[in-house]
């Protein structure tokens, strides 16, 4: 898809037609009310979320390093806005909110216009289907509309745009949607940083996906948290089978520092630098591809 700059007073009229171009009629849905959790399981959770949003290995991130290292975009490796209607449960409703989050955000680092239109569409049906109405509203519409072409600005009302989300469903007790979303972002997150680095190799990149067992332990604290919760039990034992690879990996000592790189804050370990040999990013490449796909197809 070319790169194309549009000018504000077509972003969102673009943005209707693509909510219509994104798929058909409004689809059937669960609702995945959650039981109500007591204050203690909130509390943790509310903490592990703050975590893992914040040292996410994160296509802002990526994108940096990219730019750094003179690396392209790819579009081609995000999901398609086509599959956006072939979600019509929940949970998958949930977890692609999460996936075209992260593509958005990529997009928009890039500041490729169009393809933040596309996903911006996408990930407003997705809220709407499960009933976040306000999430996209025409406030956070129009400021996304006065600044697409200032990134580190679209990047701040993106990133609170899911805050907001992750509040309102903690608020109306749907927070195992909310993990849902959580995951799938970080997800996709790190299903960029390893297709990026399959075609970009980059020693800073790879130190970059070793720290994400940083945020990969606070994941699956989180979704521990929910117990035997089914509508997790499946997004639960991937995030394991994913830390499970991670077992070896050196992710660096001295705990999380952040850092600007090109306007971006870069999540990283303090101390000594993370490994990871090349045997184990082939492993956690692979895995996170299998894990990624089975949740947009």
């Amino acid at each position: 898809m070319p790169h194309m700059l549009h000018p504000r007073k077509l972003l969102l009229p673009a943005l209707v037609l693509l909510l219509a171009a994104c798929g058909g009629g409004e689809q059937p849905k669960d609702t995945l009310q959650a039981p109500n959790a007591d204050s203690l399981a909130q509390s943790e959770r509310q903490s592990r979320t703050k975590k893992i949003f914040y040292s996410i290995p994160s296509p802002m991130e990526t994108a940096a390093l990219l730019k750094k290292a003179g690396a392209s975009y790819n579009g081609k490796i995000l999901n398609d806005v086509k599959n956006v209607d072939t979600y019509t449960a929940a949970s998958k409703q949930a977890l692609n909110l999460g996936v075209y989050g992260a593509d958005l955000s990529y997009a928009s680092v890039f500041n490729h216009t169009q393809e933040s239109i596309f996903y911006t569409s996408c990930a407003r049906r997705l809220a709407d289907k499960l009933g976040v109405t306000s999430a996209f509203n025409d406030s956070v519409m129009g400021l996304m509309e006065q600044h697409q072409n200032d990134r580190e600005k679209m990047l701040d009302i993106i990133s609170e745009t899911y805050w907001d989300m992750d509040r309102y469903l903690k608020v109306n007790d749907r927070e195992n949607i909310s993990a849902l979303m959580i995951a799938g972002g970080w997800v996709e997150g790190l299903y960029i940083a390893t297709q990026v680095a399959r075609t970009n190799p980059s020693a800073e990149l790879k130190q970059r996906i070793a720290e994400q067992k940083l945020s990969l332990t606070d994941l699956v604290s989180l979704l521990e948290t929910y117990g035997e919760d089914e509508t997790l039990k499946g997004v639960r034992a991937d995030v394991k089978a994913l830390a499970e690879l991670y077992t070896e990996v050196q992710a660096g000592g001295g705990g999380v520092t952040a850092t600007q790189e090109n306007g971006v804050t870069v999540i990283g370990a303090e101390g000594e630098a993370a490994t990871l040999t090349d045997s184990q990013l082939k492993a956690i490449t692979e895995k996170a591809a299998t894990i990624r796909n089975s949740y947009i197809n």
